[in-house]
């Protein structure tokens, strides 16, 4: 989303600047009307990525593009660009025109939305109920992106099993352990290149070590 009002004027100095109609042209009128279009710049977006158009628009990466021609951050670019291709392969429905201008048709969801749907979808330990569930959400119901967010969490969170106070405490231990044994490896090893201490010292640090490793096994 669009910070400031630079962005815009930065927008409108580039279409001044290339031919009206233009396929080029058009992406950046969609950009301007990000909010209530993002369908039709998620259309073009994929155009310019699956091409390489950014190349010959003079853009090293499509993440480049997105920053610097149409003011969108590159995360941005690239849920637009997924969200939309997403819609294209598994739910085709819900882009064709007869359903957008139908009078039943329900509002059209962000690409936030989109994006999260997309994420379930391609969780494969999700179930494909879950899948219709989220579904439901985002084009009959309309949820809130946050709403929509909070969903998915509380799917991802019922596929781990709760932890005992006992079982965490073990993962904390070994985290730390690990971590140390990290610390006193590098450890040693800059006493040893720089010659610190002496080797009665260095024997020390590595019973150390290996004490510590076998806490481990």
């Amino acid at each position: 989303m669009y910070k400031t009002t630079k962005s815009l004027d930065r927008i409108q100095s580039s279409m001044d600047k290339i031919e009206q109609g233009s396929f080029r042209y058009e992406i950046l009128k969609c950009a301007k009307n990000f909010k209530s279009s993002w369908l039709e710049l998620g259309q073009h977006l994929v155009a310019v990525y699956k091409d390489k158009l950014y190349k010959e628009w003079d853009y090293l990466t499509f993440e480049a593009y997105c920053s610097k021609e149409i003011g969108i951050r590159k995360e941005t670019g690239l849920k637009l660009l997924r969200s939309y291709y997403f819609l294209e392969q598994e739910e085709p429905q819900f882009i064709k025109k007869d359903y957008l201008e139908s009078a039943n048709s329900p509002q059209l969801p962000s690409y936030e939305a989109v994006n999260t749907l997309r994420q379930v979808k391609t969780n494969k330990d999700l179930s494909i109920a879950d899948y219709e569930k989220m579904k439901r959400h985002v084009f009959e119901e309309g949820k809130a992106d946050k709403d929509v967010k909070d969903v998915y969490k509380a799917m991802i969170k019922s596929l781990r099993p709760e932890s005992s106070p006992e079982e965490t405490h073990r993962q904390r231990r070994i985290t730390y352990l690990r971590r140390m044994l990290g610390a006193l490896n590098s450890i040693k090893k800059e006493i040893k290149i720089n010659n610190f201490l002496s080797d009665d010292v260095v024997s020390e640090i590595e019973n150390v070590i290996s004490k510590v490793e076998s806490e481990l096994l």
